[in-house]
C-alpha cells in the first residue's frame, strides 16, 4: 500500500489547488477548464506515479541503476510506440497551457512543458527509490513529453484563428 503514497499525496494537493482556483472564477467555461486540468493531472499521476507490474519497454535499453532504481540518460536508443504515446499523453498539457496563456511564446511553452516533464520523470525516479513503484526515469520521455506540450499548444493556437475562437473563448483563463 505504501507504493500508492506519492499518488495519494499529489492527489490531495491537486484537489486543494483546484478548489482554490475554482473559487476564483464564477464563469462556467473557466471552471470547466480548471476541472479539465484537474482530471488531466490526476490521469497523469495515475499513469506515471503508481506502481506497475508491466513495462512498455519492448527492447533492451542501456539502463543505468542508482541503488536499484533504473534510469536512462542516453537519448534515441529506440523509436517505438512508447515515444508516440508520450507525445499523445502531453498534447492536452499544451492545450491547457494555451487556455491559461495564449500569448505565451515558444520559449515559455517549451520551458513549461519541460518543467512538467521533469516533474514526472523526477518523481518517477524519487518515488521508485523511496517506494519501489517500478518506474524508469527516461531522457526520451523528457523529449517526447516536451514535444507533446508544444504540439498541443500550437495546434490549438492554429485552430483558434478560425470559427473555433468563439467556441473556446469562454474557456480561457487569461
Amino acid at each position: 500500500m505504501l507504493h500508492w503514497f506519492p499518488f495519494c499525496v499529489y492527489l490531495v494537493i491537486a484537489l486543494i489547488l483546484a478548489f482554490n482556483a475554482f473559487s476564483r472564477y464564477q464563469q462556467f467555461g473557466k471552471r470547466l477548464t480548471i476541472i479539465a486540468f484537474l482530471c488531466y493531472f490526476v490521469i497523469i499521476l495515475r499513469l506515471c506515479l503508481t506502481p506497475v507490474t508491466f513495462s512498455f519497454l519492448t527492447a533492451n535499453r542501456n539502463l543505468r541503476y542508482f541503488h536499484g532504481v533504473p534510469y536512462n540518460l542516453i537519448p534515441f536508443q529506440q523509436l517505438d510506440l512508447e515515444w508516440l504515446l508520450n507525445v499523445i499523453m502531453t498534447i492536452p498539457l499544451g492545450i491547457i497551457l494555451y487556455l491559461i496563456g495564449r500569448k505565451n511564446q515558444l520559449v515559455t511553452v517549451f520551458f513549461l512543458s519541460l518543467l512538467f516533464s521533469l516533474f514526472i520523470e523526477g518523481n518517477q525516479f524519487v518515488c521508485d527509490f523511496l517506494f519501489h513503484i517500478g518506474r524508469v526515469a527516461d531522457i526520451d520521455d523528457l523529449i517526447t513529453n516536451t514535444l507533446g506540450g508544444i504540439i498541443g499548444f500550437y495546434s490549438l493556437k492554429l485552430l483558434d484563428r478560425g470559427v473555433i475562437h468563439k467556441i473556446i473563448n469562454p474557456f480561457f483563463l487569461s
